[in-house]
């Protein structure tokens, strides 16, 4: 796992100068365990969440916490693999375990999201923490701020820190930019990250086995922004929503697992060296 600092690594003397070294940070991947179309592992959204997590504390010191794998997916109860728990159970998990990455010293907690259900969830939790004086904050992220597009614009702007990369490799991002795209759920952007860490739990050749297109059934509703639980499985019966598109390789899975590490690095940077956060938590423990 490189020099990343995990927390479960640290002996019991060591968390004073994790915590040093850290800046006070402690990260805490977060994914769910669902299907990802027939050709991908249902640990998906974990295995990227925690190695892009790690990889990135490398280069960015912060402690990295147990991977939480279990996160928003109470509408597919109906799927092989699928583990859903309540949202009053996660609720307090997230409750008790801020608290005791807090009481250890660490006073920024990320929760570094890589399941696209968990966003309403976290953002809620995280305003939650309003209801109470703590000497702590927390914050949540999404660690999927990058997209294949990123990878077009990094081999034009700087190729040379991608020298495996072929002419046929820009070729085939070239391709996928330009198909007619789905919504993205065991798409090319996530097959590319499970490629990278894990490419003995893909079956390519499975890809086009299950229809993974938007049927549009509530675009009527999405015009509006309407939303509802129900609103995935309704255009997306499949719990698959991908561009049948199944040219990875080990060279681009590569590429763009360094581009999105890159970025959740930065991310890193800017948690470590805020310090409005935690200004404005004790002026708002002050406050009442």
């Amino acid at each position: 796992m490189g020099n990343a600092i995990l927390w479960e690594n640290l002996r019991e003397p060591d968390f004073p100068k994790a915590v040093e070294m850290s800046k006070g940070v402690c990260v805490v991947p977060i994914g769910a365990m669902e299907k990802h179309g027939p050709h991908m592992p249902v640990g998906t959204d974990n295995i990227i969440a925690e190695r892009t997590a790690i990889l990135a504390a490398e280069r960015e010191p912060v402690v990295i916490f147990p991977t939480f794998g279990f996160g928003d997916i109470n509408t597919l109860q109906n799927f092989n693999g699928s583990i859903c728990f309540s949202t009053k159970l996660l609720f307090d998990y997230f409750t008790e375990l801020c608290r005791e990455i807090a009481r250890n010293g660490f006073k920024k907690i990320l929760l570094l999201n890589a399941h696209g259900g968990n966003p309403p969830l976290l953002t809620t939790f995280c305003r939650s923490n309003r209801e109470k004086k703590l000497d702590y904050v927390v914050m949540f992220a999404n660690s999927y701020g990058t997209s294949p597009a990123d990878m077009k614009k990094a081999f034009a702007e700087r190729r040379e820190d991608f020298p495996y990369i072929t002419d046929e490799d820009i070729g085939i991002v070239d391709k996928y930019l330009a198909a007619e795209k789905s919504k993205g759920h065991a798409d090319f952007d996530e097959l590319l990250l499970v490629y990278n860490e894990r490419p003995e739990t893909i079956d390519i050749s499975k890809m086009g086995d299950e229809d993974g297109e938007d049927t549009f059934r509530t675009a009527h509703l999405r015009e509006f922004g309407i939303f509802s639980g129900g609103n995935f499985l309704a255009d997306c019966p499949n719990s698959y929503s991908a561009t049948y598109f199944p040219y990875v390789n080990e060279r681009l899975a590569k590429a763009y697992t360094e581009i999105r590490v890159d970025y959740i690095a930065k991310m890193f940077k800017v948690v470590k060296e805020d310090t409005v956060l935690l200004e404005e938590n004790e002026k708002w423990n002050k406050s009442w």
